[in-house]
């Protein structure tokens, strides 16, 4: 059965995680119009399932200006995207952060919250702006940190996280029900 509300969308980040976004998108019936990766398991991935491939660069939002899509996608994105590119997707640029945000914005987030003594940690899809990790909430799930954790743990916790509510958040853009949070910036605590 064909799905009525299918998009388009342009995905960049490394590692396993984008592929496994990405699989959720295709065997949802939409349209990746090119992945920007420097990761060679992704190169080989989207050379498999012949989706064009983009090396990152500075002419970024001239190289995705040539066709036009819905949404842009940054998993596991280690580059800062300037505003040309955020503007590019006809709806929204989405960023998934390895924390529940505003708390733990930046980077390392998971070695953070266990120096820190967090119990509860999390994922959050939120929409990107020009201050990192501080826009409009879309989805997050909640894990929980055991006494043992390690960052290794943790991670993993908050990847497995990150596919369930990837699928959840690709089912609500399809149904047009997702709705966005604004983050509460006072509460916000960014690490570098």
């Amino acid at each position: 059965m064909e799905r009525a509300n299918k998009f388009s969308c342009v995905i960049i980040g490394s590692g396993t995680l984008p592929i496994l976004c990405a699989e959720i998108l295709l065997s949802s019936g939409h349209e990746i119009c090119s992945i920007i990766s420097s990761d060679a398991e992704v190169k080989r991935w989207t050379k498999e399932r012949k989706i064009p491939h983009v090396e990152a660069s500075a002419n970024l939002a001239e190289l995705l200006s040539r066709q036009p899509f819905d949404y842009l996608f940054s998993i596991v994105n280690e580059h800062i995207l300037r505003e040309d590119v955020l503007k590019l997707p006809r709806k929204v640029a989405i960023n998934y952060h390895d924390s529940l945000l505003p708390r733990y914005a930046g980077t390392h987030a998971t070695s953070w919250a266990l120096m820190n003594g967090e119990t509860v940690h999390g994922v959050t899809w939120h929409l990107m702006t020009n201050v990192v990790d501080a826009g409009d909430v879309l989805k997050q799930e909640c894990v929980e940190i055991a006494e043992d954790d390690t960052a290794l743990t943790l991670n993993m916790k908050c990847y497995e996280a990150a596919i369930t509510s990837f699928a959840q958040l690709v089912a609500e853009l399809e149904a047009g029900s997702v709705v966005a949070r604004k983050q509460n910036l006072d509460d916000r605590a960014f690490f570098a």
